[in-house]
């Protein structure tokens, strides 16, 4: 059986030099819009990674420009997430930019104005409190991937609607990028979704297709079916688990859900299902 894939993360935007890149093909990145269509994706979450350049304000205006080229040519439905939100302190344009927002999370991996992302020991700062319920306000979610335990606890405490859009469990395999389980059922307990990512150093020491359905499988038990899903970070790592080249895999990862006894309803529920009741827009 064929399923509808949304997958909530991916950092094709920033690798890509022109639209053409990803709406013909290329044999650069790990996906594209011919391949993934053809692995029955239909949404995807495209990610604008700019704390992670150089000069990350020049990054952020140039993933813009390509969404907006990119988007109302794709036969995918693209969302634009904001991974790190330093570019919205330093740009004019603030409102319009969180207009284009579906998705956002305060900080990348280091310490921003507003919080500490997870190789930092911070929580938020006031600024980042502010931002939060501004965005939140705004009909942006608030993502938790990349967040410290610290800042992270700090989302959560205020109460507003949260999801990780490619984060895996800590339960399964002890790193601190992993949710420990009291977030994820404070996640589930908001509305929100984990979408288990596909990086290899976030799933075991030797990473496979089977360790990706394990830590969606905790999810699942640890809290309710509703509360899972996908976020490759195809794209944002360039190695992948043994028995994956790119965004071709979809079909197999489907069919390994099959294998394993889950019922049709439960695997398109984590294939897009859930994801499209929580992002608006999708």
């Amino acid at each position: 059986m064929k399923y509808s894939i949304f997958d909530a993360h991916v950092d094709t935007l920033l690798l890509i030099k022109s639209p053409g890149e990803f709406l013909e093909g290329n044999s650069v990145t790990q996906l594209d819009m011919p391949r993934a269509l053809n692995s029955g994706v239909t949404h995807l979450v495209t990610a604008i990674c700019a704390e992670a350049e150089k000069d990350p304000v020049s990054a952020f205006q140039r993933g813009i420009s390509l969404y907006r080229d990119i988007a109302g040519k794709s036969s995918i439905d693209l969302l634009l997430m904001l991974e790190g939100c330093q570019p919205l302190a330093e740009l004019p344009e603030k409102d319009e930019i969180v207009n284009m927002l579906s998705i956002a999370t305060i900080t990348w991996n280091g310490e921003n104005s507003y919080g500490g992302g997870i190789g930092a020991d911070t929580g938020l700062t006031a600024k980042g409190r502010l931002l939060a319920a501004e965005l939140d306000r705004a009909g942006v979610v608030l993502d938790v991937s990349h967040l410290c335990d610290r800042s992270r606890r700090d989302i959560l405490s205020m109460g507003l609607r949260t999801i990780a859009t490619h984060c895996n469990c800590r339960a399964v395999y002890n790193s601190p990028r992993n949710l420990p389980d009291e977030d994820i059922r404070e996640i589930a307990a908001s509305g929100g979704v984990i979408g288990i990512t596909f990086v290899p150093d976030f799933l075991s020491d030797s990473a496979s297709l089977e360790d990706i359905v394990e830590h969606l499988e905790h999810v699942a038990e640890l809290t309710d079916i509703s509360n899972a899903g996908f976020g490759s970070d195809f794209d944002g790592v360039k190695r992948l688990p043994a028995g994956m080249t790119d965004c071709t895999v979809w079909p197999s990862l489907m069919e390994l859900l099959e294998n394993r006894g889950w019922s049709s309803d439960n695997i398109a529920s984590v294939a897009d299902k859930n994801w499209k009741r929580i992002i608006p827009d999708s």
